[in-house]
């Protein structure tokens, strides 16, 4: 599928491809669990099913309601990663290509993407949960074998 997803961390724009978003749902019913550590924020009941939240958002809101959950495959299991809004679904053809990234961002930016309000950050979001959530995919791994 063609198109991007446009969110908002704090006041940065940035979009993922929509391949790597599986769906978005709104952060509502946060529960931290006993045992459960960062960058895991806790799980949210998604369809009667438990749901992992890593979160990405500024200090100050992580652990809280409000903002949105990215729901994407993480070794087939459903993983998501809040954010303070998803602001659009857009199609490819919606924004255009940028230049290249500069080197000197990190690893997570892939690319740019421009809209009428400038270049937008184009992110991987599995890059982007290595760089600012370390530890993510042990976190995961350690809750499933809680969980086991």
């Amino acid at each position: 599928m063609n198109g991007y997803v446009l969110f908002r961390l704090g006041e940065r724009r940035f979009v993922t491809k929509l391949d790597e978003v599986r769906e978005i749902v709104r952060l509502s019913g946060l529960e931290p669990l006993p045992g459960m550590r960062p960058p895991l924020a806790g799980i949210v009941v998604l369809r009667g099913r438990p749901l992992p939240v890593l979160d990405v958002r500024a200090a100050d809101v992580v652990g809280t309601d409000g903002g949105d959950v990215l729901v994407m495959d993480v070794d087939g299991d459903a993983v998501g990663v809040a954010v303070d809004q998803v602001l659009a679904v857009l199609g490819g053809s919606e924004l255009q290509t940028g230049e290249p990234p500069a080197r000197a961002l990190p690893d997570y930016v892939v690319g740019v993407r421009r809209d009428a309000n400038g270049p937008l950050l184009l992110v991987d979001l599995h890059l982007l949960l290595d760089v600012t959530t370390l530890g993510w995919r042990d976190a995961l791994a350690d809750q499933v074998a809680v969980d086991a």
